[in-house]
């Protein structure tokens, strides 16, 4: 029987010595780049940048800015929110503020922009740019205000708003449109006087009814509706029996807009001819009215953020 040589088995343990020394060299490289970071990761691509560099106020601004433009307004928020904790003391802080009530304004978190725009306006009450706080509070009001059917507080604190602005900054860049804004809110006013008037009217609460009436000629005159509310206030007067002063609104509804659609039956209560004068007066909205104030309602929401990016300013 022959013997196994020698020389054998130092070949096996020869080979099987080299195997573990490969592992053991591919177990250590693995490590070392785990160690590192990998560092041939780091010589093709970069090294990535460190998460503590701390930017400057400067640098936060300039990227809040940027991320306005693209329509980020959470991203904006949080860089303008960086810059107000890390630099209290910077000139920026009155633009870092500013800048989050717009953010919140173009998301159309309504509720939070008005709270950011009183805010600033509270801290930087004669700052170069409180015209334009004023400004988009009012608007922040009146975009969440409902339909004339309902609670107008909101569009009555958003006609305060352009109210003082168009009177305390006459050379504001915002004034000729917060007039409209002022004319469109005092006739949306006035048309909830007039839906609530109509309401008693209608049940024969002819004493609330008056009310509504004399508080929508008290307060929005020229709005669109005095010929209307007239006629309503005379009748209300009329059924109460109060017929000297509902005779002073038909004359008045008779005189000051004959050529109403209301002026003919003011006429016959008057027991008088009537007497057309004048050019005819301007409706109330209607449907094409109304359809035409929610284009404009939409065709601002894109001017807003049109007016967001830099570039058109």
């Amino acid at each position: 029987m022959r013997q196994p040589r020698a020389g054998g088995h130092r070949s096996g343990r020869g080979a099987a010595h080299r195997a573990a020394c490969v592992w053991a060299l591919l177990g250590a490289v693995g490590l070392v780049c785990l160690l590192s970071g990998c560092a041939v990761y780091d010589f093709m691509y970069g090294k990535p940048p460190r998460r503590d560099t701390q930017q400057s106020d400067q640098d936060l601004m300039r990227s809040a800015d940027g991320q306005l433009q693209r329509g980020r307004y959470e991203d904006a928020r949080k860089d303008l929110q960086r810059l107000m904790n890390q630099y209290p003391d910077s000139d920026l802080i009155a633009a870092a503020r500013l800048g989050t009530a717009r953010a919140l304004y173009m998301e159309k978190k309504y509720d939070e922009a008005r709270a950011e725009y009183q805010r600033f306006l509270e801290l930087h009450p004669q700052h170069e740019r409180a015209d334009e706080a004023h400004y988009y509070l009012g608007m922040a009001y009146v975009r969440a205000a409902d339909s004339p059917d309902r609670d107008q507080t909101y569009t009555k604190k958003g006609l305060e708003e352009f109210t003082l602005l168009v009177r305390q900054m006459p050379d504001s860049q915002y004034v000729p449109d917060a007039r409209q804004r002022i004319a469109a809110a005092r006739r949306k006013l006035a048309e909830k006087d007039l839906y609530v008037g109509r309401f008693y009217f209608d049940r024969g609460n002819y004493t609330a009814a008056v009310g509504r009436f004399t508080s929508l000629l008290a307060n929005y005159d020229a709005a669109g509706f005095d010929a209307e509310a007239l006629y309503y206030l005379g009748e209300s007067l009329w059924r109460l029996e109060q017929k000297e002063q509902a005779r002073a609104a038909f004359q008045r509804l008779a005189q000051e807009h004959s050529r109403s659609e209301w002026a003919p039956a003011a006429a016959d209560r008057l027991e008088i001819a009537l007497v057309r004068t004048g050019p005819p007066p301007p409706k109330g909205p209607g449907t094409w009215d109304q359809f035409k104030e929610a284009m404009r309602e939409t065709w601002d929401e894109l001017g807003d953020t049109v007016r967001s990016y830099k570039i058109f300013q």
